[in-house]
């Protein structure tokens, strides 16, 4: 870690957590935390510091680049899902303490992330990315809040068929899966807008994955 050096910071909020208490909830966050361990093992190269859960209904992470962080934050948001949703910050800029416990690290880059979640409650919006040019906050908030929006507006049938068909199963392969025929899940995939959630997503990881090589925000 490195005061001089600029990072990435993703705060992840569960909505409506304290109305949510009960064996359901108990259970989703016992697989989020399941889920946190593998995360950061398999991003263990971009994390500064890992994904953990701090102040019962937060999740926070600190990356030295942005690659995969929507990547994370799907995975996040399909834990809790249909249960509940998530809300999230993404924020980049200078800690102000070196530390190993990320709740004590500081700095504006948690103000600003801090801040942009309590604006989403207030808006009930899904995310903010605040990453320095403003084009680009524009067009992944604008990506995310749109794939998210469809995304919410699934059947749970929609949902069960997109979770697997996400994976790269063919439709067919998804049917007898869930033991449907092939036409029920081709229905399921287009009204519930299965590939422009994809495509979206697909959009997003691309822009992130190549921030580092080709954007000159890393250079500010």
């Amino acid at each position: 870690m490195d005061l001089n050096a600029r990072y990435f910071l993703l705060l992840v909020d569960i909505s409506n957590s304290t109305g949510l208490a009960g064996k359901k909830f108990n259970m989703k966050m016992d697989m989020l935390e399941s889920s946190l361990k593998i995360m950061n093992d398999t991003h263990k190269s971009e994390l500064v510091l890992p994904l953990t859960i701090s102040y019962g209904d937060e999740i926070a992470g600190l990356f030295n680049a942005p690659g995969n962080i929507f990547k994370i934050v799907a995975e996040i948001r399909g834990v809790f899902h249909p249960l509940t949703t998530i809300r999230f910050a993404v924020t980049k800029g200078n800690i102000a303490r070196i530390s190993q416990d990320i709740r004590k690290v500081g700095g504006n880059i948690f103000k600003v992330a801090s801040e942009s979640v309590n604006r989403l409650k207030q808006d009930d919006r899904f995310c903010s990315w605040q990453m320095g040019d403003i084009i680009l906050d524009k067009a992944l908030d604008s990506l995310c809040e749109i794939s998210n929006a469809l995304l919410n507006d699934m059947s749970e049938y929609q949902s069960k068929v997109f979770d697997l068909y996400k994976t790269g199963l063919s439709q067919r392969q998804v049917a007898l899966k869930l033991k449907k025929y092939p036409q029920s899940v081709w229905n399921a995939v287009h009204r519930g807008k299965a590939n422009h959630i994809l495509n979206a997503e697909e959009t997003i990881n691309m822009i992130l994955q190549n921030i580092n090589d080709n954007w000159l925000i890393l250079q500010k």
